[in-house]
C-alpha cells in the first residue's frame, strides 16, 4: 500500500496557507472596523466642536459630515465585499480540513492493517516454530 505521508503533508501546507489567508482577511476587517470607528469618533469630535463654535461654522461642517458618511458607506461595502471572500475562504479551509483529515485516517488504518499482518505474520512463525520443537521432541523422545 502506497504510503500517504507525503500526500498529508502537502495538503497540510495547503491547508496552514489557506489558515493564514484567512487570518489576513480577519485581520483587514478588523482594520476597516477600527477606521470606521476612528472616522466616527472624530465626527463626533467635530460636531461638538462645530456646535461650541456657533451656526457659522455649519456650512463648513456639513460638507465634512457628508464626506465621513460617504467614507463610512466606502468601508461598509468593502466590510460587506471582505465579508464574502471570508466566507468562502472559510469553506474552502473546512474542505481542505476534511480531505487532510480523510487522509489521515485512511494513513491509520492502512498503517493499523499492516502491523496487524505483521504481527500476525509473527505469531505465525512462532507458531510453526513451536510445532516443530514438539515434533523434534516428540521424535527424540519416541526414540
Amino acid at each position: 500500500m502506497a504510503d500517504l505521508n507525503p500526500l498529508i503533508r502537502v495538503r497540510r501546507h495547503a491547508l496552514e496557507q489557506k489558515q493564514k489567508l484567512l487570518a489576513e482577511l480577519y485581520k483587514q476587517a478588523e482594520d476597516y472596523e477600527l477606521q470606521k470607528t476612528a472616522l466616527l469618533a472624530q465626527l463626533e469630535e467635530e460636531r461638538e466642536k462645530t456646535e461650541k463654535m456657533g451656526a457659522e461654522m455649519m456650512p463648513y461642517f456639513m460638507p465634512y459630515a457628508e464626506s465621513v458618511k460617504q467614507r463610512v458607506a466606502d468601508i461598509d461595502e468593502a466590510v460587506e465585499k471582505l465579508n464574502t471572500r471570508i466566507d468562502i475562504a472559510r469553506e474552502d479551509m473546512r474542505t481542505a480540513f476534511a480531505e487532510v483529515k480523510k487522509l489521515e485516517i485512511t494513513q491509520e488504518k492502512r498503517e493499523a492493517e499492516e502491523r496487524e499482518e505483521r504481527e500476525k505474520k509473527e505469531s505465525d512463525e512462532l507458531d510453526e516454530i513451536a510445532l516443530d520443537t514438539y515434533r523434534r521432541n516428540q521424535i527424540e523422545e519416541a526414540e
